[in-house]
């Protein structure tokens, strides 16, 4: 009798569940990709966007789904609404989306080897020499470096940031633009010293922001988003997908869709 009574509870225990998680409202997250990323032991930008993103919502009661896209195709997913929120939008709003407050803020710079010659000290001076770039730079680095980049002999923007990194060791570009951070993080993976390049700061910070396809789910996630940057839970949560990244990426399969 107490076997049958245990059965019984457990299984209404189970519907119950069943229930609350269905009776919890959906998000859909459009999560911006780069090829380097599964075979990146030291974290990327594309666990860290999960991890933040799957923590947020989570917390205001939504049942996470993510899409994993070219950052450059996020923005167009979110006006078709085929995703509630992109990651990783930056540069001017457009007026049928909306914005939270800046969540990132990313220091990139000009890389070359060591034996380098060329003067970098502005932006324009890119314009002489071959390039290579993370994807969408054009878009996110401002007007001055997109005209650089456009008289430059040769730009190439690349998914894989292992692949731009070797290209510039290797001499198959002069200049290689990515994230501070980014850069030394896959010159180690490579087992190169720092000692074999030289760096210029001549580019604009970028700042991320999360795009909306509705006012009322910005203006919910922007509340909770204010606690993260008051706690600083950003670098709490940067920190944790540098360290744990292969439990980033069950999570993120797990909810993708």
């Amino acid at each position: 009798m107490n076997r049958i009574r245990f059965l019984l509870c457990w299984l209404l225990l189970g519907i119950f569940n069943t229930q609350v998680l269905a009776a919890k409202p959906e998000v859909v997250i459009g999560i911006g990709f780069t090829d380097q990323v599964n075979a990146s032991r030291q974290g990327s930008a594309y666990h860290f966007d999960a991890l933040f993103t799957y923590q947020l919502f989570t917390e205001l009661g939504y049942q996470v789904h993510f899409v994993v896209a070219p950052y450059a195709k996020l923005t167009q997913l979110l006006q078709q609404r085929r995703i509630d929120v992109a990651t990783r939008q930056s540069g001017a709003p457009l007026p049928t989306l909306y914005y939270s407050s800046v969540y990132l803020e990313v220091h990139n710079l000009v890389f070359a080897r060591k034996d380098f010659t060329g003067e970098i000290r502005q932006v324009a001076d890119l314009s002489r020499y071959q390039l290579v770039s993370f994807q969408n730079a054009n878009h996110v680095l401002g007007s001055e470096f997109a005209a650089a980049s456009q008289q430059a002999p040769s730009y190439q923007e690349v998914f894989d940031h292992i692949q731009a990194v070797q290209l510039l060791l290797k001499g198959r570009t002069e200049l290689l633009i990515l994230s501070e951070l980014t850069f030394y993080r896959r010159l180690a993976e490579l087992h190169q010293p720092a000692s074999a390049v030289q760096s210029f700061d001549v580019l604009p910070k970028v700042y991320y922001r999360l795009a909306f396809a509705q006012p009322n789910l910005q203006q919910l996630a922007e509340q909770r988003l204010q606690v993260y940057l008051k706690q600083g839970s950003i670098n709490k949560i940067e920190q944790q997908a540098r360290q744990q990244p292969e439990q980033v990426e069950k999570l993120l399969r797990r909810h993708i869709n």
